[in-house]
């Protein structure tokens, strides 16, 4: 018997129910995945804000992301500036209480005391080196724009080696920032032909090759000597213009003032040079007197470019006429013609990038970390470290000369004191300091701080609007799906009875 259903009630009804099925899998997806729709179609309607609250939200996230790695370094940062800077307070503690004897006649017990303080200025030294070299996730923190390069290298791993190439005598710590910061390149147009000695020695084929300034008696007129004042005078107005405060200078040709000295003043008409130490002997030279600036100075000096002398050496003499360097240890014997490749620089302890590291904090934002070991503060620690740990100074008769020892430690203590606490009245050195270097990393962090704490706020405000659009209410879906599920139940079975009709039991 035909059935009562046709086909097109038939296929009416079971598109209903596909429909039903749909829409409770449609459910169960929002229900698993706490989302409305899995296409932004299907919430047409806000797609477009939510795909702007999304983008916001990712380029929040971003800058929160790199400001809580920045933030860490400026933590560590900040720990090593402290760490510095107490380490560096107790040894200055320690240099005061040696300073507060009379060290002018040595008896052995101070000269005992003495080494031991010499190795703890050591020891603070390579703690220094060592708060200043930290690296995280791969970078140096204290090296500028090289942040791929050890910042700080002081290459003595003992107080005795610092002592070979520092001996106190021939070699001195410089003690100004210009020395101890010279970084002159010497190379081919200075030097033309150059000439390696196995007997020790470096010599260029230019005169004041290796001179950046060089005065003779003919520019000074008569140069007097005086030790008392410390002083160097010439009677030629501006004899010395051009020499700067903090330059290290040669004497030659005099009869017992022959050596280097660090400039500490330059009078205001360049005849006079204020030294240290002062002069050994007074005495006025009118003639045969030669007063140079070496760009190469007695110390540490890298040689680069060369076939078989690349490498670095200790320098203890420079000739007066800026031809010769005496070297350890001697070079292997090279001669090179004028327009070699060869390239000599005083081996300075910073070798990190001079460019300021730069962080965005967010759009429109930007801070400036500021530091790295060249710094003002950490260089007059390095210094005053140096200044002590050098050799003693000595008698000429096999003793020490305590009055010039006394001198050096005063120029330390006065140079820690400012790496601690710049004094205005310290005019020939750096403003900066250590309590800078503090101020500067704590308003980093403030800065970073509160950039932080609004772009968490901004990214929960961000997720919240979001969430209103594509978010789904799990209690509602849960009751929609047992509806439709109660529905489609019913469905099939109205399906299945109308299914079930014939014309006979329809008559019926």
């Amino acid at each position: 018997m035909t059935r009562v259903p046709t086909l097109a009630a038939h296929t009416l009804m079971a598109s209903r129910l596909m429909q039903t099925q749909s829409n409770i899998h449609d459910l169960q997806t929002q229900l698993s995945t706490k989302k409305k729709s899995q296409t932004y179609s299907g919430i047409a309607a806000g797609a477009a804000r939510l795909v702007n609250f999304e983008t916001q939200t990712n380029r929040t996230q971003a800058f929160l992301t790199t400001n809580t790695v920045a933030n860490a370094k400026l933590g560590a940062m900040s720990t090593a500036v402290d760490g510095a800077r107490k380490s560096l307070i107790s040894f200055r503690d320690d240099l005061n209480r040696f300073l507060s004897t009379d060290i002018t006649d040595m008896s052995d017990d101070e000269i005992n005391n003495f080494k031991d303080l010499q190795q703890r200025a050591f020891n603070t030294l390579k703690d220094m080196e060592d708060y200043f070299d930290i690296k995280i996730d791969g970078q140096y923190l204290f090296a500028g724009g090289k942040s791929d390069t050890v910042p700080v290298s002081v290459p003595y791993g003992s107080l005795s080696s610092f002592q070979a190439v520092y001996d106190g005598n021939t070699v001195t710590a410089p003690e100004s920032r210009f020395a101890h910061m010279n970084n002159t390149q010497v190379t081919a147009g200075q030097t033309g032909t150059l000439t390696f000695n196995p007997g020790g020695t470096i010599v260029a084929g230019n005169a004041d090759a290796f001179n950046l300034q060089h005065h003779t008696s003919a520019t000074m007129g008569s140069v007097t000597f005086d030790s008392a004042s410390g002083t160097i005078g010439a009677t030629t107005a501006g004899a010395f213009s051009t020499v700067e405060r903090g330059m290290m200078i040669q004497v030659g040709g005099s009869t017992g003032n022959d050596r280097f000295y660090t400039v500490t003043g330059v009078s205001a008409d360049g005849r006079t040079l204020t030294v240290a130490p002062p002069p050994g002997t007074d005495e006025t030279v009118a003639a045969g007197l030669d007063v140079t600036v070496p760009s190469v100075q007695p110390g540490p000096v890298t040689v680069t470019g060369s076939n078989v002398n690349s490498r670095t050496y200790t320098v203890t003499g420079v000739s007066i006429d800026g031809t010769t360097l005496t070297v350890t240890p001697p070079p292997a014997a090279e001669a090179l013609g004028a327009t070699h490749g060869v390239q000599l620089a005083n081996d300075i302890y910073y070798k990190g990038g001079e460019t300021v590291v730069q962080h965005r904090v967010d759009e429109v934002r930007s801070v400036e970390f500021g530091i790295n070991a060249k710094d003002g503060a950490v260089e007059k620690a390095l210094r005053a470290l140096g200044i002590v740990c050098q050799g003693t100074p000595s008698d000429g008769a096999g003793g020490i000369d305590g009055v010039e020892l006394k001198r050096r430690l005063d120029t330390a203590l006065g140079i820690v004191n400012d790496a601690i606490d710049h004094s205005v009245a310290r005019t020939g050195e750096s403003t900066q300091d250590f309590g800078r270097l503090e101020n500067l990393l704590a308003s980093n962090q403030t800065v970073l701080a509160s950039a932080l704490t609004r772009q968490k706020t901004q990214i929960s405000f961000l997720q919240t609007r979001a969430g209103e659009i594509e978010d789904a209410d799990v209690t509602a879906v849960a009751v929609q799906i047992n509806s439709e599920a109660n529905a489609l139940q019913y469905s099939y079975a109205a399906m299945s009875m109308v299914s079930d009709l014939s014309l006979l039991s329809f008559l019926k």
